[in-house]
């Protein structure tokens, strides 16, 4: 399945093995690399308020959306385009699904997945275009998993259109699926992966760009001597 896909980066270093062949990764991945810790565990997840949406489906046309707390999941599907205002959006117990042709764009957003059922959803027809907060409780991460999550847990990214991805994805008991036939990623600044588990599929070609000096979304401080290194750790 990860025949076609392909992993870029300045360093790809491995301690717990990789999957595929030399010509899914750019450069080719180091797998005697010493295995290191969570480098975020020490950062504290945002606040949680009460419910003020539930079970919020944006079916059509355009709406902007403000921080807050979202229970029972988002849908944004079929044509519309919404725009996240900058800020906090814990989405707490359902998933975010961003399907259909709908495209979303926000800067300086953060996403606290919060909940057994929350993941993200990104399909292949549908838009992404998100960057991390540059200040406050989530700065420098643009997804935030719930650290009691169930092991496992799969995000994916199937779209075609998620081309700007500027900040942390930090998933530290899911699994970071890409399946799209399109880069993902390769139009950012910077883009950096703190998961359990990476997973490319079909056709991707996953770039995790370091150029951090063109845009005022900052490296949480926890991956700083990371800078420019893809680690797989098992």
């Amino acid at each position: 399945s990860y025949k076609n896909s392909v992993i870029e980066a300045s360093l790809i270093c491995s301690a717990g093995g990789v999957g595929g062949g030399s010509s899914n990764f750019l450069p080719a991945a180091s797998t005697d690399c010493p295995a290191i810790p969570d480098p975020l565990a020490d950062r504290q997840p945002p606040p949680v308020g009460l419910c003020e949406h539930i079970d919020l489906e944006v079916l059509t046309g355009t709406a902007t959306l403000a921080p807050g707390t979202y229970c029972g999941g988002m849908l944004v599907t079929g044509d519309s385009v919404v725009t996240f205002a900058p800020g906090v959006y814990v989405i707490k117990d359902g998933p975010f699904s961003i399907t259909q042709t709908a495209s979303v764009i926000g800067e300086y957003v953060g996403f606290y997945l919060l909940g057994d059922a929350t993941k993200f959803v990104f399909a292949n027809t549908a838009s992404v275009e998100l960057s991390a907060p540059k200040d406050g409780p989530m700065a420098g991460l643009m997804f935030f998993e719930d650290r009691n999550a169930p092991l496992g847990r799969m995000h994916d990214i199937v779209s075609e259109n998620a081309r700007k991805l500027v900040g942390t994805i930090y998933l530290s008991r899911g699994v970071f699926n890409v399946s799209s036939k399109k880069p993902v990623a390769d139009q950012s600044a910077y883009t950096a992966i703190v998961a359990r588990e990476i997973r490319l599929n079909r056709y991707p070609q996953l770039v995790l760009n370091t150029d951090y000096d063109l845009t005022d979304v900052p490296v949480p401080s926890g991956l700083s001597g990371v800078g420019g290194r893809i680690v797989l750790t098992k």
